[in-house]
């Protein structure tokens, strides 16, 4: 059973940064404890511990994947699919049982998942004093001694103040925050295999919509795949400069795939829960059908010589103020076919657009877009914007 959380490598996977695997420099890398990382990560260190089940020396008699193409294969083929697919699950709760593969209202073991992230991992790193512990935002009332996970003789530090201490407790809210992304997909379960597994452990839904204290844990474990679904989404849409057969199409698919990304971080209020929904299911429609329409044209757009005869014409970002307002005009859920330059709303500003190429007329001043767009759609506030002088 394949999952999204397989595609990326853990050993170079920072907070700011994910790599995918690829076929090319970062295929996976595969060591004898079955788990993976890119072949740049096991070059470059082939003694390194694995990042999943920590055994050591995991990668030093290993081999590359070659077979890997059919890995990111599977997602790039229908990423539009596999963004329904991953929405919907979130949304109701319902997926595929990592037991049984029925696909059916999952539950999340809580017990066998942290069991599994504590196996030899270095536990005295989340060792935290009472003080720090009441003090902290998140704090329950519940405090676990450090002596129940580890074996300590001598004081330790406290990895919030710093402070040395015999007498020190676990801090299971950094410990969690830090492992969600851990082969979550293996601890989704159904009822069925609930009871028949694990019925004296404890569990929690997956959706995003938890209302309980650990309700951050559930919109960590949605927020975990979401750089994912952008990387893999981006890579499916990109097309290099000198392949572009028209640009103002391409622009508004590349502003719905941002939109998307958009939605996927801040539908949140439960109120606004059932219309974000159906906006979604149009919003992935729209770019699907206008990926479709573009993957289509066997020629160049008379747009592509707009877009060169007005490089000079660009805002701070180094964007054409005309053409990108064209593209803003058609809503990212609506869903119309040709080039937005030829659309009968855009008459006036391409013949000003003309206008100013004909003249010659450079952009002396850096300028911010005024952004026209439909926020309001997904309970979402625009940021602020200037107007053009």
């Amino acid at each position: 059973m394949m999952h999204l959380e397989s595609l990326i490598c853990l050993a170079c996977k920072t907070y700011n940064n994910v790599n995918l695997f690829d076929n090319d420099t970062r295929r996976p890398f595969v060591g004898t404890c079955g788990h993976s990382i890119c072949s740049i990560c096991a070059k470059s260190n082939p003694k390194q511990t694995c990042p999943v089940c920590y055994k050591k020396e995991a990668f030093k008699n290993g081999a590359v994947n070659y077979s890997s193409s059919s890995i990111m294969g599977n997602f790039d083929y229908d990423i539009f699919q596999v963004i329904r697919k991953w929405w919907m699950s979130y949304e109701s709760g319902i997926g595929v049982c990592s037991k049984c593969s029925a696909r059916k209202l999952l539950r999340v073991c809580e017990t066998c998942k942290l069991k599994e992230a504590i196996k030899h991992r270095d536990l005295s790193k989340y060792a935290i004093c009472e003080c720090c512990a009441k003090s902290k935002r998140f704090y329950e009332g519940k405090l676990e001694n450090l002596r129940n996970f580890v074996d300590h003789k001598i004081p330790l530090e406290c990895h919030f103040c710093h402070t040395n201490d015999q007498n020190l407790f676990f801090d299971n809210f950094e410990f969690q925050w830090d492992t969600e992304h851990l082969n979550l997909a293996d601890f989704n379960f159904c009822s069925d295999c609930i009871l028949d597994n694990h019925e004296d452990h404890v569990t929690s839904k997956i959706l995003i919509y938890e209302t309980t204290y650990f309700s951050v844990f559930p919109a960590k474990r949605k927020e975990e795949t979401i750089p994912l679904l952008g990387m893999l989404l981006k890579k499916k849409l990109f097309e290099a400069d000198e392949n572009i057969k028209c640009k103002l199409r391409y622009m508004r698919m590349m502003r719905i795939c941002e939109k998307m990304i958009t939605t996927f971080y801040f539908v949140k209020s439960i109120g606004s829960r059932r219309r974000s929904n159906g906006n979604f299911k149009k919003l992935v429609s729209s770019l699907e059908e206008q990926y479709n329409k573009y993957k289509q044209l066997e020629s160049p757009c008379t747009c592509l010589k707009v877009w060169k005869d007005s490089e000079n014409i660009v805002n701070i970002l180094g964007e054409n103020p005309s053409l990108c307002r064209m593209v803003e005009r058609v809503g990212v859920l609506e869903v119309r076919n040709g080039c937005p330059l030829e659309f009968e709303s855009n008459r006036e500003e391409k013949k000003k657009l003309l206008e100013l190429i004909r003249r010659g007329v450079k952009v002396e001043e850096p300028q911010r877009l005024q952004i026209g767009d439909d926020f309001d759609s997904f309970g979402l506030t625009p940021q602020s914007s200037y107007s053009k002088k």
